[in-house]
């Protein structure tokens, strides 16, 4: 050891992450992105953002036009000759048969949760999915089907609401060593790195692993400052924790 040094106290500080990255759950906006961002107008159930609705809506909207085509094969029929029976039949026929498919389309999509859904007013109403699951265009990345993105966002969502609602938050983990120095009279703090961004309510088995590696890099930082194996081992037999 250095003349005139010495180890006062070795602590683990676990603290708060206060400006953490959440781009890999998602980003809220104003706007939506992709086909999967998730809509927090309405509840998770509603048919406004219900796939198998939308698939719906794209099946009748097919239907109408084959109506469409088919009515005008009876209008080209009267290639200019009078209105028969059978024809204003066929042509009454099918404007009813489009007018219905067209309210079913309308209908079929319509909100029914009374935008009931998590967004407070002065919030962002879309959560847009992170790049994990699709490309700069918004779509499904090879790997994965749509259903699965969707299963993968909503679990993204989930997750970031339950951050927001302080259910859990993101920390960081660093070591510290208060050193005396009797020559000039101040106590000086020696850190680790610090590692951030570990979500507070993980294994704890991981946050004792991080605890760990924080401690053997702190060891190697008072090494290098000049304290011998034997100063550093008694210093680090009463490890101190605090929290904040």
């Amino acid at each position: 050891m250095k003349k005139g040094k010495r180890i006062l106290s070795v602590t683990i500080k676990r603290m708060v992450d206060e400006s953490p990255d959440t781009s890999w759950l998602g980003e809220y906006s104003n706007r939506p992105t992709s086909e999967f961002s998730i809509d927090r107008a309405h509840s998770e159930d509603c048919a406004s953002v219900d796939p198998k609705a939308k698939a719906a809506k794209k099946t009748l909207e097919h239907v109408q036009q084959t109506v469409g085509d088919l009515h005008n094969d009876v209008l080209a029929q009267y290639n200019g000759t009078l209105a028969n029976e059978k024809l204003d039949s066929e042509k009454d026929a099918l404007d009813e048969a489009y007018d219905v498919v067209g309210e079913l389309i309308d209908s079929v999509d319509e909100c029914d949760c009374g935008e009931h859904g998590d967004v407070q007013s002065g919030e962002y109403r879309y959560l847009n999915p992170s790049f994990n699951y699709i490309d700069e265009q918004g779509k499904a990345l090879p790997e994965n089907t749509p259903e699965e993105v969707r299963k993968y966002v909503r679990q993204d969502y989930e997750r970031m609401e339950s951050l927001n609602r302080g259910d859990w938050s993101f920390i960081g983990i660093s070591a510290e060593a208060e050193v005396w120095n009797a020559d000039t009279q101040v106590v000086q703090r020696i850190h680790s790195g610090g590692l951030w961004g570990i979500e507070s309510d993980s294994e704890q088995s991981y946050l004792e692993e991080v605890e760990q590696e924080e401690l053997s890099n702190l060891k190697v930082e008072l090494k290098a400052y000049g304290f011998s194996a034997r100063a550093i081992s008694k210093a680090f037999e009463n490890v101190q924790h605090k929290e904040g």
